[in-house]
């Protein structure tokens, strides 16, 4: 497949590393020869350096020719307009742009703006609303350091890192489905040593592990009560940080849980000011600096259920939530970009770090995934990825028992969600047509997944 890349910051760096590593015929375009150099050092594929909004270098990085365009550079202006110029100039099928200003995704405007005859987009991207919502969800997954919904919300994926004190330390996979008394939980990848594990019934679960799990979303407190999670009763939360990934934040609190009071803290005094004015009663925000101790007293960090710390600096993410917890705040979250930062997370216990570029890289990821792909979940650091993939007649899937399906190599099927209702699967069950299945696999299998998830052309 034939992709440009139109940016070279994080984002579309980790994006082009990923098409890269599937064997896609990637281009990316960038104003900046040292990003152009530095990707190239390391990624076999061809850059353009130049303005994306420009005809003639969108020409040279073979527009005529691709069959997705993906604008993430910092400008959203910049972004609409490459998309613009690849829909009417070069008539490329697929356009996705990355768009960070809320005020272009106001419902008021969105529905009459970005519409086929007028800015024909296929997917607009909004890294800072993603983000946010994936820190919602963490948030109310206590425990946890990822979680998210698949199959329409029936199906919940969690990420936990394992205590001394699970109760499940040192079990054989193969005796849990006793100890779990009813409920169903699949686990679909262990993460030890920087070593990805294949859960089989002889592995056994060790304190320090990150395991990623598959249950029934209705079943989500019970299924974490069984790996010695408790549920938060306190709802205030401390967010630092009133940029866009800060007010998504308080805005999908203040819409869907009117339970939860926030105090936010932001050192630029226009901002707050401006935030101040859109917040609701129950939320204030404060002018300081969040690596003051007096700042976050006030903010009444040591009563938190949890401190989420989500400015554009990685060293104040990861201080004030250190701060915080010293202070008594019950669980850390925070935005750290800078991968040699993330590496410690351990050993500086931090709680959930989230990391924006892979947020940003599977919301684009399934619309490059050949098949019917419908969500894909990457983890980032070569440890696999969580895709849900519809069945439909004709794939290698369909109609399949799973004892018959030659599988590649550490590739674990979690579940289908069939008629509304997650079934854990097991050698036996058999993959229907519409089934939404749930998969993880690791980095290598993942275009041998594809390959079982294409349709075949008499589909059609």
């Amino acid at each position: 497949m034939k992709i440009i890349v139109c940016g070279a910051g994080e984002v579309g760096a980790n994006i082009a590393k990923q098409l890269v590593y599937e064997d896609n015929d990637v281009t990316i375009i960038d104003d900046s020869e040292s990003r152009l150099r530095s990707l190239n050092k390391t990624l076999d594929l061809k850059s353009i350096c130049g303005k994306i909004i420009l005809p003639e270098i969108l020409e040279k990085a073979g527009a005529n020719e691709a069959d997705i365009i993906i604008a993430v550079s910092e400008e959203d202006e910049s972004n609409i307009l490459c998309c613009q110029l690849a829909n009417y100039i070069f008539n490329i099928p697929t356009k996705v742009a990355r768009i960070k200003e809320s005020g272009f995704l106001n419902p008021k405007y969105f529905d009459n703006l970005f519409v086929k005859n007028k800015i024909d987009l296929d997917a607009i991207i909004s890294p800072e609303l993603e983000v946010a919502k994936a820190i919602i969800r963490q948030l109310n997954t206590p425990g946890a350091f990822d979680s998210f919904y698949l199959g329409d919300k029936v199906a919940r994926i969690i990420g936990m890192s394992i205590e001394e004190s699970c109760p499940i330390v040192n079990t054989p996979l193969r005796m849990l489905p006793g100890i779990f008394s009813g409920l169903e939980v699949k686990i679909l990848s262990i993460f030890r040593d920087n070593e990805i594990i294949i859960p089989t019934g002889k592995v056994e679960i060790y304190p320090g592990d990150d395991i990623y799990i598959c249950i029934k979303n209705k079943d989500l407190l019970r299924a974490l009560r069984v790996f010695g999670i408790k549920s938060q009763e306190n709802r205030k939360v401390v967010i630092v940080g009133a940029g866009n990934v800060g007010f998504n934040i308080i805005k999908i609190i203040e819409r869907d849980y009117p339970e939860i009071s926030c105090k936010i803290i932001d050192n630029n005094l226009e901002k707050t000011k401006s935030v101040s004015s859109k917040l609701s009663n129950q939320n204030t925000i404060l002018y300081g600096d969040a690596l003051d101790t007096a700042i976050l007293k006030e903010a009444g960090v040591s009563g938190a259920e949890a401190i989420i710390s989500v400015t554009d600096d990685d060293e104040t993410n990861i201080f004030s939530s250190l701060l915080a917890k010293d202070l008594g705040c019950k669980r850390s979250m925070a935005i750290v970009s800078n991968e040699n930062y993330r590496r410690l997370s351990k050993k500086l216990t931090l709680d959930v770090l989230i990391n924006p570029g892979n947020i940003t890289t599977s919301a684009v990821l399934q619309y490059v995934r050949r098949g019917k792909v419908r969500e894909v979940h990457d983890f980032g650091n070569d440890r696999g990825e969580i895709m849900e993939i519809e069945i439909l007649p004709t794939t290698k899937f369909s109609d399949k028992k799973i004892s018959d399906l030659t599988m590649p190599k550490g590739v674990v099927i979690g579940g289908v969600v069939r008629n509304n209702e997650l079934i854990l699967t097991d050698e036996n069950t058999i993959l229907q047509v519409k089934d939404k299945l749930i998969i993880f696999s690791i980095p290598s299998s993942i275009k041998d997944i594809e390959k079982y998830s294409e349709v075949n052309i008499e589909f059609f």
